[in-house]
C-alpha cells in the first residue's frame, strides 16, 4: 500500500471527532488544519445544511470542488464531511497527498455525545446514523490507510494518529 504522509485526512461518521481530532493534530505538531465543512461554508457564504436544502447532490458536487482547492496543498490537516466517501473522484485526489484515518468511533457512543440535530441528513431522525453507518462502513474501511478506535478520548485518538504518522516517516525511503 502506498502512503503519502504530505497530508493527514480523517475520514469517518458524523460525530465521530473528525473536526476536534484534527484540530489536536494540526496544535500538536503546528500544522494548518481545514475543516472541509467550514470551508465550504466560508467559500460559499451559506451554511452545510441551506446546501443540502438544494439536493444532496448539490452538496457533494460543493464538497468535491472543495476537495480539489485544498487537496494539493502539503503540510496540512483535513478533517472531512461524513459523506466524503460517496464520490470516489474525492478519495482519489484526497489519497495522492495523504494519509487517510478512518475515525472509527461506536455509534452509540456518537448519539450519546452527539448533537445530530445540525446535520442535515440527520436532522429530523437521528437514529438514521444506523443506516448511514451500514452505507458507508465499507468505504471508510477501503478507502483509508489506518483506522482508529475513537471510544477513550479525542487526545488519545490524536495521539494514536500522530505515532502512525511518525513511525511511518521514518521507514519512508527517499
Amino acid at each position: 500500500m502506498e502512503i503519502n504522509t504530505n497530508n493527514i485526512v480523517l475520514i469517518g461518521m458524523p460525530g465521530c471527532g473528525k473536526s476536534s481530532i484534527g484540530l489536536l493534530i494540526g496544535q500538536l505538531l503546528n500544522l494548518p488544519f481545514y475543516d472541509l465543512d467550514s470551508y465550504i461554508e466560508e467559500t460559499e457564504q451559506t451554511n452545510i445544511t441551506a446546501l443540502f436544502q438544494r439536493g444532496e447532490d448539490y452538496f457533494r458536487q460543493i464538497e468535491t470542488k472543495a476537495v480539489r482547492d485544498i487537496y494539493h496543498k502539503t503540510s496540512i490537516v483535513i478533517s472531512t464531511g461524513g459523506g466524503i466517501v460517496t464520490r470516489d473522484e474525492n478519495m482519489t485526489l484526497l489519497r495522492q497527498t495523504g494519509t487517510i484515518f478512518y475515525i472509527d468511533r461506536p455509534i452509540e457512543m456518537i448519539l450519546n455525545s452527539s448533537d445530530l440535530t445540525t446535520r442535515p441528513l440527520l436532522a429530523d431522525n437521528s437514529h438514521k446514523i444506523y443506516t448511514l453507518y451500514n452505507e458507508r462502513k465499507h468505504l471508510y474501511e477501503e478507502y483509508c490507510h489506518f483506522s482508529i478506535v475513537n471510544d477513550q478520548s479525542l487526545e488519545i485518538a490524536a495521539e494514536k494518529i500522530i505515532n502512525i504518522i511518525k513511525s511511518t516517516n521514518q521507514n519512508t525511503v527517499t
